[in-house]
């Protein structure tokens, strides 16, 4: 299976969201591969939707769906999908910046949702019009950037977490690492100096040092973000850097890092590659962790762009997918989770994938989602040029 996360890892290139505006690496999670459509052109025009309800053009992120369902939906609806693929979530909001670029739905990373909803480039969705929306988990209703998905419906999600390979750092700890606050213990970071990363798209790491210290994650004021500051300095003197996927994944597999934040796709990268080198009789020596007190989930959405030309296709289109044996499909196809009731998908997904923490979190984890306000914005510029200068 080749998902987005391996390709990246496979070619050592990693694009990442920026501020906007900003040039820093705040946010997370981007693929790097080349952009088709099913027609196999480029993506570098979008493209010229002008039948009406004869095409439908999509925008997602590439290797991110199982693309034999793009004919069958041609198929069963008499619609010619024209299906084009980004690598940084970016691309995807300066399309919708343009009214949507030609296109009649994106798939658009939380981070600029809330901001494409209150500038008017998004079409409000009539749940009506999606027989299938029931099959949606309701915590995903509950995301502050969408609630109650009156704008946006959620295509797939992932967690932020770390990685530990026990098999190199042995017995040096001397304990499992299970919460944010074992990367910023200094007894512990002493054991490992030189050995942990933490990753670049800076929101992350102040996420971390946020929940190891307890501070609410939506409590930006001058006093968090100087203690915040002042964790991750002290932090910065033994940690390899703040590393790109690109860096982490085969440093992670080789035992060159004993543990890393990382995303959790990543991490069944670097899981895979890990027992590629190390053997299947020591699969157990590497672990994916969903930190104690709490982490986050990050979503990326369906949205209709406020000037798409095919919506009543958009709308068959995302019910199509939210039909069980569609979502699943995408699961196996990405290694990455889709938001249906896990009840429903899960006579299509092998117990193997379905209690994988790194696709799915256990029922115990506590998750929750960012709020991706200006504040927030500032207050990671901030933390960011103090900490790393």
């Amino acid at each position: 299976m080749v998902t987005r996360r391996q390709l990246l890892a496979a070619i050592g290139a990693a694009a990442v969201l920026t501020a906007v505006g900003g040039g820093l690496l705040l946010f997370r999670r981007e693929g790097a591969t080349a952009t088709t459509t099913t027609a196999g052109s480029t993506a570098a025009t979008p493209p010229q939707t002008t039948t009406k309800g004869g095409t439908l053009a999509v925008y997602n992120y590439s290797y991110y769906i199982d693309k034999d369902l793009l004919p069958e939906f041609e198929k069963e609806y008499g619609i010619k999908v024209i299906y084009q693929e980004y690598e940084s979530g970016e691309e995807a909001y300066a399309a919708l910046l343009r009214g949507g670029g030609g296109y009649d739905l994106i798939v658009v990373p939380d981070t600029y949702l809330k901001d494409v909803i209150t500038k008017g480039y998004v079409q409000k969705i009539d749940h009506g019009k999606l027989s299938n929306i029931g099959n949606l988990d309701p915590v995903f209703f509950n995301n502050p950037n969408d609630a109650g998905l009156h704008y946006s419906i959620p295509y797939a999600f992932g967690t932020t977490g770390f990685a530990v390979n026990y098999y190199a750092m042995k017995a040096e700890v001397g304990k499992r690492l299970d919460s944010w606050g074992d990367l910023f213990d200094f007894g512990i970071l002493e054991k490992m100096r030189g050995k942990v990363a933490m990753l670049e798209e800076f929101i992350e790491p102040v996420m971390a040092a946020k929940y190891a210290m307890g501070i609410d994650p939506d409590d930006w004021s001058d006093a968090s973000v100087n203690k915040i500051i002042d964790l991750l300095k002290r932090q910065k003197e033994y940690i390899r850097g703040y590393l790109g996927i690109s860096q982490i994944v085969p440093a992670l597999a080789a035992g060159e890092l004993w543990t890393s934040q990382i995303w959790s796709g990543d991490a069944a990268t670097a899981r895979d590659e890990f027992i590629k080198n190390a053997g299947e009789a020591n699969a157990d020596k590497f672990e994916y962790v969903l930190p104690k007190p709490m982490t986050h989930r990050w979503v990326d959405f369906m949205v209709i762009p406020r000037d798409a030309k095919n919506v009543e296709a958009a709308y068959l289109f995302i019910d199509f997918l939210l039909r069980p044996e569609n979502s699943a499909r995408i699961v196996k196809a990405s290694y990455y989770p889709t938001p249906l009731k896990i009840q429903l998908l899960e006579k299509y997904l092998s117990p193997d994938i379905l209690h994988d923490p790194t696709v799915f979190p256990p029922p115990e984890a506590k998750l929750i989602y960012l709020n991706y306000t200006e504040e927030m914005i500032k207050a990671v510029e901030k933390i960011s040029y103090a900490v790393k200068g």
